[in-house]
């Protein structure tokens, strides 16, 4: 009996009850559509050993045999699911070839040799979809799947499945993008790793094929590589301010740059004629058991030939001239991140354990577990969760004994003989995740990512992961500078920066629980040694995570002596500083709140700010009565807005034409942003948040934000040299920067898109039927000789805007370059016998090195902004560093180095 007839549902006797409980069942109940076979197909060639407890050996013949059955007639749908499988599944591309080399081999098919067999024509199909689809990468130059696809091609090739000779041509056309005139750094490093990881999997095969090509190729892969030695000390996570751009190379033990790396590996494979491949790889072959004897013989004539390619060239950034983003880091647009910023600077990555812990990346084996790792946190960016189950995962997809058994112990066994190491998982993701997010000058993708991502990896298995954090944190902490070795560098200051980011955010994720008790020796430090900052700093974002008095208890008696500088002596609030009834200006500070808090308008506010400012210029100048009465107005607004963000946004909104009518010079907008500093000198956080706010209402300027961030007020109560930066001073500085820069791409994207729109009006208005002759001569004459007000408005804007971006970066330069060209101690600690001695340095010394520090990262991060203006830079400040008296000639020479590295000067 049917439920649903044309009386109603079964039951229900008409009425009413047609609309009971059983049609509202079925009416929310969504029925997911069946899945065509095709799709079916493609998902099961995805998921394929997905079952930790398959076995690949034995599941490809079941699935071989089932796409088998579909072919040739779904290839396409077979194509997509193995580059979807390859191109997000990077640790399943051998599973992958193996199966495709079992679809070549058919099932016991007897042909001529000469002729192809079903099997051979079906995968042949399959390959020319594929192909297609790798064809669009190119074209797309998306490049981590062009290299996934890559590395499908040659264990393909390995299977003979595809002809090396293809393969080498290939690799050949990949390698030619290095010997284009004016190629980027981004786009010829990509190719390089396209070309020199396929390689580390064909070698072999290319080798016996054509030696001389592949020995043509490893030679200009070197010689790449040998070209970015120059950069590579401007990026190092390790600072020795002392070396030179030519040395900073061979400190192999703390830091690698990717492209030597693979470089070396190669070179390890090219000594032994790549008879030996990396032990850790699997071979497909290993897969194929029944096909053993078949997959080793000679190449048939009917293997796949690749199609030539020619990589296009780069496609014009419309946005490069701002560089906005470009060398900053990914930044929010519309409520959305924008794609990772392309950098044109080596890729250095900090080791953090030895190579019996994690693999050493100049050897083969190494090289490929760690760019497996790589290319993993790169896929799974959209998927957190997924990617640190993925992760610890992992040794499935590798030969036995290329990792250690979870809860082993490090020390429990014996490392084995040759290439295979038994290195630590949990060690290498750590270590790798970490490298990433400190990556310089920014990191693939925004921080918090994989600051995340070892919190879920602790998650999941925190008796393995939590260990290497703990690990991790111990080794970094010293690294901040390590006391105990002379020529040891120290972590750059944007490194330490994120270090303590991190550690703050992992700590707030885990109760807060720390062994503080290993650095207690540390607080006898001078208060600005790195270590001592990092201990402040840490502190003091836990506070912000939680509260004061939580975070005070998790700490021993030892952090709470004032003197120790670690803990501050109460919780972070506001400073208002009328609240005395003694105080001589109280009567007038009383007499706005009342009219703030009682929301009167901005007019009546702004009138009586005007009587109180010409009474007080009764007692005194009228100069110091606005100054004064500034000073009153400011603190008030805050005073009101300081119970909670919505209430300073409303402050600041309603009374905007207050603070603007305060701010009419440089001097007036100086003294507001001193105003706010001082009035939440407790809490940097809402300095940096009130300044943003300030800058955003255009209270302020961003040059203003900048020059103020290079001012005493600037260290909010740390003990500095005048002059000098520090973190705090750092994040303002960026800050206003940042804004300033997004400025302008914000007009220079409304510039281009009313011209587009005039245009495509102009070009729809011509192609109208409509239009006479007339007309068309008034719309031709429009094209050369009008402009129109939208249009012209857009311009006006993007040229004050480009203004105020260069006058801020030429305050941001005349800031470093005033201080560090005439500091006392500037041009001492830039010297190898001072760095040797640095245990005798005291605070001025550890000042200077830190502004030393962000005066490198300023020119890295913003090396395209400062380009764009570079002529003028060059004039106006770094010209000044030969003309100024009592300039250390050693710290001008030291100022101009740093400057033509990030920037390619000579």
């Amino acid at each position: 009996m049917s439920y649903h007839g044309n009386g109603g549902h079964y039951g229900g006797g008409g009425g009413g009850s047609s609309k009971g409980r059983y049609s509202r069942r079925d009416r929310d109940q969504h029925y997911p559509p069946p899945e065509r076979p095709e799709t079916k197909l493609r998902n099961s060639i995805i998921k394929f050993a997905d079952d930790p407890e398959s076995d690949p050996a034995r599941e490809i013949p079941r699935l071989a045999s089932h796409v088998r059955d579909q072919l040739p007639a779904s290839s396409a749908a077979v194509a997509e699911g193995l580059r979807i499988g390859c191109t997000e599944q990077p640790y399943k591309i051998p599973l992958y070839a193996a199966l495709v080399a079992f679809l070549s081999a058919g099932s016991g098919e007897e042909v001529d040799d000469d002729a192809e067999t079903g099997a051979q024509v079906a995968v042949r199909a399959v390959l020319e979809d594929f192909v297609k689809g790798f064809q669009g990468y190119v074209d797309e130059l998306k490049w981590l799947q062009m290299k996934l696809c890559i590395q499908f091609f040659a264990h393909l090739v390995t299977l003979h499945v595809i002809t090396p000779k293809s393969l080498l041509a290939l690799l050949q056309s990949l390698t030619a993008v290095l010997d284009e005139p004016g190629v980027s750094y981004y786009r010829a490093r990509c190719a390089a790793l396209c070309a020199g990881e396929a390689l580390l999997r064909a070698g072999g095969e290319l080798s016996a094929l054509d030696e001389v090509s592949v020995t043509q190729i490893i030679a200009i892969l070197r010689v790449f590589a040998e070209s970015q030695v120059g950069s590579i000390a401007l990026v190092s996570p390790l600072v020795r301010l002392y070396e030179k751009n030519e040395d900073a190379a061979g400190h192999d033990d703390e830091t690698r740059e990717t492209v030597s790396s693979l470089v070396a590996a190669l070179g390890a494979m090219q000594a032994s004629s790549f008879a030996n491949t990396p032990s850790a790889l699997p071979r497909p072959q290993k897969y194929l058991p029944p096909l053993e004897n078949k997959i080793a013989t000679p190449l048939s004539l009917n293997a796949f030939d690749l199609p030539f390619v020619l990589v296009p060239p780069d496609a014009m950034d419309l946005e490069g001239d701002d560089g906005v983003g470009a060398a900053v880091g990914p930044s929010i647009e519309d409520g959305q991140p924008t794609p990772a910023a392309k950098l044109e600077v080596p890729s250095v990555y900090l080791r953090v354990f030895d190579d019996e812990v994690t693999p050493n990346d100049h050897t083969p084996s190494g090289y490929l577990v760690r760019s497996c790792v790589r290319d993993t946190l790169e896929i799974f960016e959209v998927n957190r969760k997924e990617a640190a189950r993925i992760l610890l995962d992992l040794p499935r997809w590798w030969n036995p004994s290329t990792f250690k058994r979870r809860h082993q112990d490090d020390d429990a066994s014996p490392l084995p003989e040759g290439d295979i190491m038994e290195w630590n998982l949990d060690c290498l993701i750590i270590e790798t995740t970490l490298s990433l997010s400190f990556q310089l000058p920014i990191a693939p993708h925004v921080p918090v990512y994989y600051y995340a991502l070892i919190t879920d990896l602790c998650k999941l298995s925190p008796s393995t992961v939590g260990p290497a954090v703990g690990k991790s944190i111990r080794k970094l902490y010293r690294l901040l500078e390590d006391t105990g070795s002379v020529d040891d560098g120290a972590l750059d200051v944007e490194v330490a920066r994120r270090f303590v980011e991190w550690f703050a955010v992992h700590m707030s994720n885990f109760n807060f629980n720390w062994v503080w008790k290993e650095w207690i020796p540390d607080l006898d430090l001078p208060r600005c040694h790195p270590r001592r900052r990092f201990i402040q700093r840490a502190i003091e974002l836990e506070i912000r995570a939680s509260y004061f008095d939580r975070i005070k208890e998790t700490l021993p008696v030892e952090y709470h002596d004032p003197q120790a500088y670690a803990l501050p002596e109460e919780a972070p609030g506001p400073d208002y500083e009328y609240d005395d009834p003694r105080h001589p200006h109280f009567a007038e500070a009383e007499a706005l709140t009342d009219l703030i808090k009682a929301r009167s308008k901005v007019d009546v506010v702004l009138v009586r700010a005007q009587e109180l400012c010409a009474e007080a210029a009764t007692r005194m100048s009228e100069n110091d009565a606005t100054t004064i009465l500034r000073t009153v107005s400011v603190q008030v607004i805050l005073h009101v807005g300081s119970r909670s963000f919505s209430h300073f946004l409303n402050a600041i909104e309603r009374y905007l034409s207050l603070l603007k009518f305060f701010s009419k010079d440089t001097e007036a907008k100086a003294q507001i942003l001193d105003t706010a500093a001082k009035f939440w000198r407790r809490n940097s956080q809402m300095i940096a948040i009130v300044f943003d706010k300030f800058m955003q209402y255009q209270v302020v300027d961003p040059a203003d934000v900048v020059a103020w961030s290079f001012r005493s007020s600037a260290t909010n109560g740390d003990h500095r040299v005048e002059g000098s930066i520090g973190i705090k001073g750092w994040e303002i500085l960026k800050a206003a920067l940042d804004k300033a820069s997004g400025r302008v791409a914000i007009a220079k994207r409304k510039v281009q898109k009313v011209k587009k729109e005039e245009e495509d009006a102009k070009a729809k208005l011509k192609a109208s039927k409509v239009v006479d002759d007339v007309m068309e001569e008034e719309v031709a004459m429009q094209d050369d000789t009008t402009e129109s007000p939208a249009l012209a408005a857009a311009l006006k804007a993007h040229s004050t805007l480009t203004r105020d971006q260069k006058t801020a970066l030429v305050r941001a330069l005349d800031g470093f370059v005033s201080f560090l060209g005439s500091a006392p101690q500037s041009g001492v600690v830039i010297t190898k016998d001072a760095w040797q001695s640095r245990n005798n340095w005291e605070d001025d010394p550890w000042d200077s090195w830190e502004s030393w520090g962000w005066f490198r990262h300023f020119c890295r991060a913003y090396s395209s902004q400062l380009k764009t203006y570079m002529n003028t830079l060059e004039a106006v400040s770094i010209g000044r560093l030969d003309s100024t008296p009592g300039v250390d000639p050693a710290a001008a020479d030291m100022v101009k180095a740093i400057w033509n590295s990030a920037l390619g000067g000579e």
